[in-house]
């Protein structure tokens, strides 16, 4: 691998790595063990350029933040291609625009930060816009670098917000 960034589960355990310089997702049994990987380096579907975050929702599909590429691309349990949405925003190649991804599995939503836009962005599994939080700055509803994503079993949702050292914790959007 060259700088994984971010892992997902399956229903089975497995485990699905963003092998972000390789331009991939590789997935792996729950020993350690290669099973099969996806992507490679493009702009068509299926292919990637700095896939950083990845998550799964309920029905086991993923979701993967194709930063470069400026999307997310939604793929099958089987990861099989289903769709794409653009992200408004992850412009810049810098070492820190590293955006993630988490799925509220009751309520069907996808957060996906937008670190060097200070915001989290919300989207339905589908990829329909549902909203935006964050700004610049230091307050309890603002960022410096929103990064790393959660969210937990009651739809809270955590965001690392890595320039302020901090945690944030926000309730699910309804």
């Amino acid at each position: 691998m060259w700088g994984p960034r971010a892992i997902a589960f399956d229903a089975r355990g497995n485990v699905y790595v963003t092998d972000t310089g390789n331009k991939r997702v590789q997935e792996f049994d729950p020993e350690g063990n290669f099973i099969a990987q996806w992507g490679g380096g493009g702009v068509i579907e299926g292919y990637m350029d700095e896939p950083v975050g990845i998550a799964t929702d309920a029905q086991g599909n993923f979701y993967v933040a194709d930063t470069w590429n400026r999307r997310v691309q939604k793929f099958d349990a089987a990861f099989g291609y289903l769709k794409e949405w653009a992200i408004s925003g992850w412009e810049s190649q810098s070492i820190v625009n590293k955006p993630y991804v988490a799925v509220d599995r009751q309520a069907n939503l996808v957060y996906v930060t937008d670190p060097e836009g200070y915001r989290v962005l919300v989207f339905d599994t589908e990829g329909t816009f549902r909203a935006t939080f964050g700004q610049y700055g230091n307050d309890n509803k603002s960022f410096a670098l929103p990064n790393g994503v959660a969210v937990d079993g009651q739809g809270n949702v955590y965001v690392a917000d890595a320039d302020n050292h901090r945690i944030l914790i926000f309730a699910r959007v309804e």
